[in-house]
């Protein structure tokens, strides 16, 4: 029974390459299986049971959905070297913060900017699976706040 480490994931997600990062960080070998950044994801849904996001870590029959839930199980998993700054409490809190909060931000500054210039199925996509819209105009109106966010998140 192969207990490989598999990283469902795409190249262009900030959330995978967090995952690649600290799999580099541990020294662990592991194999990656591209995932489609729009649905359908027929290679995926099947097995994480209609869970769309990405990265996704598989091991073994384990599978592990979402990157704050991935890291733990790494650390769990494999201690040394560690990737919690002084305590699992602070680094995930840390995590959580720049993943929600800044993440957010900068998501928002990004669309706001190029909202025009991004693919219709990425916007139905986003759309579905956030339960809301994607709209370039409201984006764009919210470019001076989010930057004040942004700026209110990073400056420190």
């Amino acid at each position: 029974m192969s207990h490989d480490i598999i990283l469902h994931n795409y190249p262009n997600s900030p959330f995978s390459e967090k995952i690649r990062v600290a799999f580099g960080i541990k020294g662990l070998s592991w194999k990656s299986v591209i995932q489609p950044v729009i649905m359908p994801k027929p290679d995926l849904i099947p097995l994480t049971g209609g869970y769309r996001k990405i990265p996704v870590m598989q091991i073994g029959a384990d599978v592990f959905c979402d990157s704050q839930i991935i890291l733990r199980e790494l650390e769990r998993r494999f201690p040394t070297p560690s990737i919690a700054p002084s305590g699992a409490g602070l680094g995930y809190g840390l995590g959580f913060w720049a993943d929600r909060q800044v993440f957010q931000a900068a998501v928002a500054i990004i669309f706001g900017e190029i909202g025009d210039r991004v693919p219709e199925d990425f916007k139905k996509d986003r759309a579905a699976m956030s339960g809301g819209g994607f709209s370039s105009d409201a984006l764009k109106a919210a470019v001076p706040f989010m930057r004040e966010a942004y700026r209110a998140h990073t400056s420190f």
